[in-house]
C-alpha cells in the first residue's frame, strides 16, 4: 500500500477529504464521518477567518478541537472563493502582486498576502498547509494565465520564507511539522504548466497540487493534462487534485498517481436528492435519485453492497417519504450513504496500488 506519513501519522493513499468548508462537512457530524471511515477533511481558511474567526479557533485550541475531531486536517488557502468573487464582480476586491485587495462579509476592504493566509492556517492549526495562488479562469485568455503563473510562483517563494519562520515560531520539528502544498496553475498550457512545475520544485514543498479548473466542452475532466501533470511532479513528492472529486475522476486520476482529492459533491448531490450506487468495479457509479413517485413503496436499501447505516437500517421509500416530508435528516442519511460510497472507493483503490 502507499503511505504518507504526516505529523508523525500514518495515512494510507489515496484519501478522499469532504470539505468541512466552515468548520463542519454539511448535514453531518463528526461521529458520523468516522463511521463511514473518513480520515481527513478540508477546511478553508477564507471563510474561517470570516466566521467564527481566527481568534475564536485559536482559543479552542485549534480547528481540530473546535470541531471535535481528530484525523488530517488540510486547510484550503481560500484564494478560489476570493478569485471567484472578484472575477464575477470587479467592484469586490483587486489582485495584485502584493496580494488580494478583498471586501470581507462586514463590507470592509483589506489587504491580504501570500503571508497572511499562511499565518492563518497555522492558527487554525492545520495538516497540510496550501499556499494563496492566483487561481486562473477556464476561460482565461494567454496573457492571464501567463500572469497567473508568473504570480502563482512569485507568492510561492513568499509563502515558504513565511512557512519556515512559524515552524520556528511554533517551534516544530521535521517529525511534527506540518507540510506546505503549492498549486500548479497554468489552465490548458501544457507549456506554462512544466514551467511552473519546474519553476515551484527549485524552490521546494513537501506537497503539489492540480491547481486551476481543467474541463472539455461537456465538463468532463481533462484526462490527458492530468496524466501529464502528474507525471512531471517529484515522485517523492504527496500529489493533491483539489477540488476533484467525481467518482470516477478519482478512479482514474488516483490510478494515474494522484494521492489525495477533495470536493463537495457527495453532500451537496446528498442535498439534491441524488444518491450514489458504486459499479462492481468501483470505477464509476450510477444514480438513485429520491422524491420519485416509484420510490413509494420501494422497500429496497438503496445499494445492497453498501454497509453504511443509511442502507442496513433504512429503506428507499423511507428515505423518499423523508425528502418528501422535508425533514432534515434526509438530508443527513443521503450525505451519509454518498460519503461512504466515497470511502468505499478509496479502500478499493489503496488495496491495488502500491
Amino acid at each position: 500500500m502507499k503511505e504518507v506519513i504526516i505529523k508523525g501519522k500514518k495515512f494510507i493513499l489515496p484519501q478522499y477529504l469532504p470539505d468541512a468548508t466552515r468548520g463542519y462537512v454539511k448535514s453531518v457530524d463528526m461521529k458520523d464521518l468516522e463511521d463511514t471511515g473518513v480520515t481527513g477533511v478540508m477546511v478553508n481558511t477564507y471563510h474561517l477567518m470570516e466566521n467564527p474567526g481566527l481568534d475564536v479557533i485559536e482559543k479552542a485550541g485549534g480547528v481540530k478541537k473546535y470541531m471535535g475531531f481528530e484525523g488530517l486536517v488540510s486547510s484550503d488557502s481560500g484564494g478560489w472563493q476570493m478569485f471567484s468573487l472578484i472575477h464575477r464582480n470587479a467592484k469586490a476586491g483587486k489582485i495584485t502582486d502584493e496580494g488580494v485587495t478583498f471586501k470581507f462579509g462586514d463590507g470592509k476592504k483589506g489587504l491580504v498576502t501570500p503571508e497572511d493566509i499562511i499565518k492563518a492556517q497555522f492558527r487554525i492549526g492545520s495538516d497540510i498547509m496550501i499556499c494563496l495562488d492566483d487561481f486562473s479562469p477556464p476561460d482565461a485568455t494567454e496573457s492571464r494565465l501567463k500572469d497567473s503563473v508568473k504570480r502563482t510562483i512569485y507568492w510561492a517563494k513568499r509563502s515558504k520564507i513565511a512557512f519556515e519562520k512559524q515552524l520556528d515560531l511554533y517551534g516544530f520539528t521535521d517529525d511534527n511539522r506540518p507540510i506546505l502544498l503549492a498549486p500548479v496553475q497554468g489552465g490548458k498550457s501544457k507549456e506554462l504548466r512544466k514551467y511552473c512545475v519546474e519553476e515551484l520544485v527549485k524552490i521546494g514543498f513537501d506537497a503539489y497540487g492540480f491547481g486551476g479548473y481543467v474541463v472539455d466542452e461537456e465538463g468532463n475532466w481533462d484526462l490527458d493534462m492530468s496524466e501529464y501533470l502528474v507525471n512531471l511532479l517529484p515522485k517523492d513528492s504527496l500529489k493533491f487534485a483539489l477540488g476533484i472529486g467525481r467518482i470516477g475522476d478519482i478512479y482514474n486520476l488516483a490510478k494515474m498517481g494522484w494521492d489525495i482529492f477533495d470536493c463537495t459533491l457527495p453532500t451537496r448531490d446528498a442535498r439534491h436528492k441524488r444518491l450514489y450506487i458504486l459499479n462492481s468495479d468501483k470505477s464509476d457509479c450510477s444514480y438513485l435519485y429520491m422524491g420519485k413517485t416509484k420510490h413509494v413503496d420501494n422497500f429496497d436499501s438503496v445499494d445492497h453492497t453498501c454497509d453504511c447505516l443509511t442502507c442496513k437500517k433504512y429503506t428507499i421509500s423511507y428515505l423518499n417519504h423523508l425528502f418528501n416530508t422535508n425533514d432534515p435528516l434526509a438530508y443527513r442519511l443521503a450525505s451519509i450513504h454518498n460519503i461512504r460510497s466515497y470511502t468505499i472507493l478509496v479502500k478499493s483503490l489503496q488495496n491495488i496500488i502500491q
